[in-house]
């Protein structure tokens, strides 16, 4: 008997993804648009009610819809309340852009849901007290205890991105100065690459820059490849997100810490100095945990928004 199947949402800053995910986390099909971030809602919610029309008559005959939202949730999770890397959709009701498919849905907030694929699925499978980091536009944290999400603060653990690392470091879109989303993003992996390029004038990032910058996924492209310029700021970037760690180990006590988003996609030089700083700074009894990188790396999203629907159908729980 074929495997059930639920449509994973994952509503990024940047880019929204949708997915046809099976049972057991594989992706039948892959579908992505630019958000509708800051200018024309209308046109970006048109074209994604029509592709999720199309994907639910999809011959797979998906279970349901899982969506991911970005920030601050009402408390019926049907809005977007407050979100900087989100403006234009801030208000809008998704429950009128779900209800009418016919299908059941769930809303889900979009930190927790790279923790639900990862703890029910991927690398925190085992695990009892469960933080992941999702890092990409922006960066934020969920935990998983015993099972059930951690929801104090707008359905999230707190926007925990903006804990203060380095008060004289750049500001982020929310205002704060120095703050992880500032120094662990997608942009600053952007700034990193500026900085470096002007420091050693290296030619093969040069030629990639666009509208004078250097798009983060070539820098996190060529930390895969091995590139030193790109291991080198992608080390960087890990070193603060030790530091960030490291800052809410205390608080959340977790037993393994799971990175995942676009930006963890550069692998190890990125977990590894992750895990050396945070080793270094943090007291004893906060570094009992495992640091691992995500199995789904920039679809645990997508993936995670359809486990709520794909639970009721043999998933472990």
């Amino acid at each position: 008997m074929d495997q059930a199947c639920a449509i994973g949402v994952d509503i990024g800053g940047t880019v929204t993804k949708i997915a046809l995910v099976q049972a057991g986390g594989a992706i039948l099909r892959q579908e992505h648009i630019p958000t509708g971030s800051r200018s024309e809602p209308e046109k970006y919610l048109a074209q994604l009610k029509d592709l999720l029309r199309d994907v639910v008559g999809d011959e797979a005959r998906p279970i349901g819809i899982g969506l991911a939202l970005p920030g601050f949730l009402s408390p019926d999770r049907h809005k977007i309340t407050f979100n900087p890397n989100t403006p234009a959709l801030v208000g809008y009701d998704f429950f009128d852009l779900l209800q009418p498919l016919g299908l059941p849905f769930h809303i889900e907030q979009d930190l927790n849901v790279p923790a639900v694929a990862e703890y029910h699925l991927g690398a925190g499978v085992g695990s009892r007290r469960c933080m992941s980091a999702s890092i990409g536009t922006g960066l934020g944290a969920a935990v998983i205890i015993d099972g059930k999400l951690l929801d104090f603060s707008s359905h999230t653990v707190g926007d925990s991105g903006h804990i203060i690392l380095d008060p004289d470091g750049p500001t982020c879109l929310v205002g704060c100065h120095g703050c992880g989303e500032a120094l662990i993003s997608a942009a600053a992996v952007e700034r990193g690459a500026l900085r470096a390029i002007g420091e050693s004038n290296c030619v093969p990032l040069w030629a990639e820059m666009k509208d004078g910058k250097i798009p983060a996924r070539i820098v996190i492209e060529a930390c895969q490849a091995g590139d030193p310029l790109a291991v080198k700021i992608l080390t960087e970037i890990g070193a603060w997100l030790g530091q960030w760690v490291a800052s809410l180990a205390p608080i959340f006590l977790p037993d393994m810490v799971v990175l995942c988003g676009g930006v963890a996609e550069a692998g190890e030089p990125l977990r590894a100095a992750c895990e050396r700083r945070f080793l270094e700074i943090a007291g004893p009894e906060y570094t009992r945990c495992t640091i691992k990188l995500g199995m789904f790396k920039g679809l645990a999203g997508v993936i995670g928004a359809a486990v709520p629907l794909l639970l009721k159908y043999g998933l472990p729980d």
